[in-house]
């Protein structure tokens, strides 16, 4: 990839963005003991297995058809609503959104967060930068379906995309859609991601991409 060959960057939203993730793993963990009567130990494993997906997607691989489901998936959704709001941005997220723009790439949000949330979450931080918000609804999601609109919006090839995102379901879409994709360290370190991606780029920081750009 060469320096030329980026024009937009898309970020993944909670735990790449907003520092989010230990909130949402914290009430994932407390349900899943509550229901299933799993060990946090126990509960935190499955939690970050299939960390990355809508949480209704992640209770259909931990518990298949459990009649449970729409209801620890209900509660869940509604303890995310109630705090989401309180979750703050990491350090340098906001410059490094900035800068890029100042720098002429274009910029997006893909999440499996619905769209609503996302938009009053950047209406309450007076920031209102990015070109296009994408969050989850049956039909349209995080992965194939949003890269397939960047393209067709923006007039893109693959090549001109790069994903940024902090779960192994970030790179596996990237990869299975052949978009060019960086790892923030967070819940999985650079060996983590190794396992999807061999020598994945990796940052600890956001602004450390514009030493991979």
């Amino acid at each position: 990839m060469t320096n030329d060959s980026v024009r937009y960057v898309l970020f993944d939203f909670d735990g790449t963005l907003i520092d989010s993730m230990p909130f949402l793993e914290k009430n994932a963990i407390t349900l899943l003991v509550r229901h299933f009567s799993y060990s946090e130990k126990e509960a935190r494993s499955k939690y970050r297995e299939t960390t990355g997906l809508p949480f209704i997607q992640q209770m259909d691989i931990i518990s298949p058809n459990h009649p449970d489901n729409p209801e620890i998936v209900e509660e869940f959704e509604k303890m995310k609503l109630e705090l989401i709001y309180e979750q703050q941005p990491f350090d340098d997220a906001l410059d490094v959104l900035n800068q890029l723009k100042l720098e002429n790439y274009l910029v997006g949000i893909s999440s499996g967060t619905i769209e609503s949330i996302i938009k009053t979450y950047l209406k309450n931080i007076n920031f209102d930068i990015v070109n296009d918000i994408l969050g989850f609804r049956p039909g349209f999601e995080k992965g194939a379906d949003h890269f397939n609109y960047i393209m067709e919006i923006h007039n893109l090839e693959r090549t001109q995309i790069l994903f940024i995102g902090d779960s192994l379901h970030d790179a596996k879409r990237a990869k299975n859609n052949q978009i060019s994709f960086i790892g923030k360290r967070g819940m999985f370190n650079q060996s983590d991601f190794n396992t999807i991606i061999p020598n994945c780029r990796i940052i600890t920081d956001l602004k450390g991409i514009f030493e991979l750009l």
